[in-house]
């Protein structure tokens, strides 16, 4: 409320933000570290696989405009896998506030660090802005996952507008191995539509891998990739491998991206993503 000189009183609105942080680590494939705050909660479910399993949690049920979340995550010596319990919204924003997403993760002395989350869904009017850091050593690997559903097609909503960017960095002791970046702005549903963009697909997913086992993990994905209903694209160059995926359904490319992800790790992936 502001009062003024005049004797005036101007009401302002102030609308409530979601803040959520989660830290958590392992070290020789003990628990060393787990930190969480607001909105942001981080699940250590009993899993039966060579894996600990750290699942994230949006208590807030999504993301609109103005929203933080913050995670980090460290694997030292130890092997861990960080997915969330559902998709991710966000959400149309009212004000002209971007949400924003912080991901580090670190892996070292011989982890496997696995970032698996599960799609983030664009609503249209959306405003989020996401940035992922990688760092790891010359002896561990990073699995690194994330996936895109373009507007709510159950509810038979077309994605028009929304502003949604994402910077991906991924270091190897200390130097730039990989870096994208992608912006989803103003009226995009031409776009989305084009050959050249998304060729009217429901949804994308990026896929990198760095690590030891690289050519291990190409012959294993080769006869997984050809699947109705998805298109792919794989690159392997210094030292990564890179997927590209299109679904022409979201239940498709999760299908696929399940198929594709266990021959990557050889193991059922979190219980989550059977529900």
């Amino acid at each position: 409320m502001l009062i003024m000189m005049d004797g005036a009183v101007t009401h302002t609105k102030t609308l409530q933000r979601a803040r959520g942080t989660v830290d958590v680590g392992f070290a020789t494939d003990a628990l060393a570290r787990l930190y969480q705050a607001g909105a942001a909660k981080a699940l250590l479910p009993r899993s039966y696989s060579a894996a600990h399993e750290v699942v994230l949690v949006n208590t807030a049920g999504g993301i609109t405009g103005g929203d933080t979340f913050d995670y980090r995550c460290v694997a030292d010596a130890s092997n861990m896998v960080v997915t969330t319990q559902a998709a991710e919204r966000a959400y149309r924003s009212s004000t002209a506030d971007i949400a924003s997403m912080n991901v580090a993760l670190q892996a070292k002395c011989g982890a496997r660090l696995h970032w698996l989350p599960q799609e983030t869904i664009l609503f249209d009017g959306s405003r989020l802005a996401r940035r992922i850091d990688v760092d790891l050593d010359a002896d561990s690997e990073c699995l690194l996952l994330e996936s895109l559903v373009f507007g709510r097609h159950a509810m038979g909503e077309i994605l028009q507008h929304c502003h949604f960017t994402d910077h991906w960095h991924i270091r190897r002791q200390g130097q730039l191995v990989h870096a994208e970046a992608l912006q989803l702005t103003g009226d995009i549903a031409a776009r989305l539509g084009a050959t050249a963009g998304a060729a009217h697909a429901q949804m994308m997913a990026t896929l990198i891998y760095v690590g030891p086992r690289l050519e291990a993990i190409r012959t294993n994905i080769q006869p997984v990739l050809s699947q109705p209903g998805l298109r792919t694209a794989l690159s392997v160059w210094q030292g990564k491998l890179v997927l590209r995926l299109l679904a022409d359904e979201t239940m498709t490319g999760k299908a696929g991206l399940s198929q594709i992800l266990g021959a990557i790790r050889g193991q059922q992936l979190p219980r989550v993503w059977q529900s």
